[in-house]
């Protein structure tokens, strides 16, 4: 697989799991992160973070993880863990094609999606990331590199 056809793929596999949210939430999306492979050489593995920018309360975190379960399933992932912590849980799950997808919520509140798909062509990461360079990151007023949720809304915030 190509980088191209991998963040084809890495995009797809995000946007399709928040079709299932709803109401939606407000996300951005981070920059492809690459892993060489030992073997085979000149592969790669490559995930993509998608950070949800809507403040989600913790008494939703079931309903979320409740709904992008139920999707994965009809899809035909298999579910491969669950982290029950009621303060941090997480969903893990790989799809027919052997990709994989998880939804972490960690600590205070950021909520992540991560896609993984592997291989990628690879021939030369000394040349640097073949996604190019990592853009700069949202920055909060304090310069510290903008992590927390900002969007409030009705359903998920409250």
């Amino acid at each position: 697989m190509s980088p191209t056809e991998a963040r084809a793929r890495l995009t797809a596999l995000l946007d399709d799991t928040l079709t299932a949210v709803t109401p939606p939430l407000g996300f951005r999306d981070s920059w492809p992160d690459v892993t060489e492979n030992d073997t085979p050489r000149g592969t790669a593995n490559v995930s993509l973070d998608r950070f949800v920018t809507t403040r989600v309360d913790p008494t939703k975190y079931g309903a979320l993880l409740g709904l992008v379960e139920r999707h994965w399933k009809a899809r035909g992932y298999t579910i491969e863990s669950v982290n029950p912590d009621t303060a941090m849980p997480a969903i893990f799950a790989r799809t027919p094609d052997r990709s994989a997808i998880h939804l972490t919520i960690g600590y205070p509140g950021n909520i992540t999606f991560t896609a993984n798909v592997s291989p990628i062509d690879a021939p030369d990461l000394t040349k640097g990331n073949p996604f190019g360079p990592r853009p700069a990151e949202p920055s909060a007023p304090n310069g510290n590199l903008a992590l927390l949720p900002t969007i409030d809304d009705p359903f998920w915030s409250h």
